[in-house]
């Protein structure tokens, strides 16, 4: 039987369910639409036990075999060294997963789907290449934009890269930056957005939803869903609020090491709702007044079409794939004030003032959701699966 292996870090588990599932999310879908059976390889970074603190903990309790919402995953382990082993990774990593990709191979003709290139993609590079099997590769962010600019990771991104069924890119800007870092012709980095769940993201009753989340039913709220980590530039947003109405607040939903700062900042015009599910997160945008996202770098932030697709209107960052997911792409040009605005990393006034500019316009969630309605699965599961088909050698048994 033919099969889809997908191979990446990047994959929810039963001990960290919301980590990567934008994967989940996708590949599921292209499985679906090519008729392949679909398994995932999630290798596991092992580290030492004197080290084994935070994530590495967690990481540490993720089983070595298990079915997640349907899928089979297998999560080999890999050694790791914190801060120490950054070049080694891929190696590390295509090693320790070697043995259960062999056995995969085995079985039948299998496609290894790498998501994220720096270990992920790499590594499945090279085990495709002892195993002779095809490969495609995706990039999505900082794998790219921060990983790749160590010169040794960059190079061993352009040795594997030609040898890749699809080279893919979630969105035109990352798109540009895979072909600079590869060494390839624009044309060879196909553009392959994310989707957003129309079903599940669409605008509701704002009230009832603060109410199943505990919040205050009034007030304004600014919402913002990721990792609370340096980068995503949820600090400018907490200083922001000095700057606006008494009334209006912020709310975060996700976890990580800088929510006390950013609590120590906002204070009492703050709130934490931790890693919430799909249906819970969906829940948010709809109870909220605007989405913020003042990231420093991004590749296809799925949280802004997420958002768009509630009828939320966005202030974010001019980085990465946002401006074209605003329809604002070509450099300097502006998004329609309907949807929100722009403005650069870490400028706090700037973002205050855009924020309370898009607060003062009467708000059109019914023509937000229309504009979002582009951005559904139908486009990039066809040409996805007409690439693994194409991997594969045509149709499913």
């Amino acid at each position: 039987m033919k099969r889809i292996v997908t191979f990446t870090n990047l994959f929810p588990s039963s001990v960290m369910p919301t980590h990567g599932l934008f994967v989940l999310d996708r590949m599921r879908r292209v499985a679906l639409a090519t008729g392949f059976a679909w398994e995932v390889v999630a290798p596991v970074p092992e580290v030492a036990w004197f080290v084994r603190g935070g994530v590495f903990r967690r990481w540490a309790q993720v089983p070595r075999e298990e079915t997640f919402d349907g899928v089979r995953v297998l999560h080999p382990r890999y050694r790791h060294w914190p801060g120490l082993s950054l070049r080694r990774q891929a190696a590390a990593m295509a090693s320790g997963a070697r043995a259960v990709v062999e056995r995969l191979a085995a079985d039948g003709p299998i496609v290894l789907d790498a998501h994220y290139l720096w270990p992920d993609g790499v590594a499945a590079a090279e085990l495709a290449a002892n195993l002779r099997v095809p490969f495609v590769l995706t990039a999505r962010g900082s794998d790219l934009n921060v990983i790749a600019n160590d010169p040794f990771v960059a190079q061993r991104i352009a040795a594997v890269a030609p040898r890749a069924v699809a080279c893919c890119a979630v969105s035109s800007a990352l798109g540009d930056r895979f072909a600079a870092v590869a060494k390839l012709p624009r044309e060879r980095i196909s553009d392959v957005r994310n989707g957003v769940d129309l079903e599940r993201f669409r605008p509701g009753d704002r009230a009832e939803a603060r109410r199943r989340l505990g919040l205050p039913v009034g007030g304004r709220f600014l919402l913002g869903v990721g990792r609370l980590v340096p980068g995503k530039g949820y600090d400018v947003a907490a200083k922001a609020l000095a700057a606006l109405p008494a009334d209006v607040s912020l709310v975060l939903v996700g976890d990580g090491p800088e929510r006390a700062a950013i609590a120590a900042v906002a204070g009492e015009r703050s709130r934490f709702l931790g890693a919430l599910p799909p249906d819970l997160v969906a829940c948010a945008y709809r109870a909220a007044d605007l989405f913020v996202l003042p990231s420093e770098r991004e590749g296809w932030p799925n949280v802004v079409t997420e958002a768009l697709a509630s009828g939320l209107r966005v202030v974010a960052t001019r980085v990465g794939g946002i401006p074209e997911i605003l329809g604002a792409a070509s450099a300097g040009s502006e998004p329609d004030p309907l949807l929100g605005a722009l403005v650069a990393p870490r400028d706090g006034d700037a973002f205050a003032r855009a924020v309370a500019a898009t607060l003062e316009r009467p708000s059109e969630s019914g023509a937000v959701r229309s504009f979002a309605e582009r951005y559904g699965w139908d486009e990039p599961v066809r040409f996805l699966a007409a690439t693994f088909r194409r991997a594969l050698g045509g149709d499913a048994p």
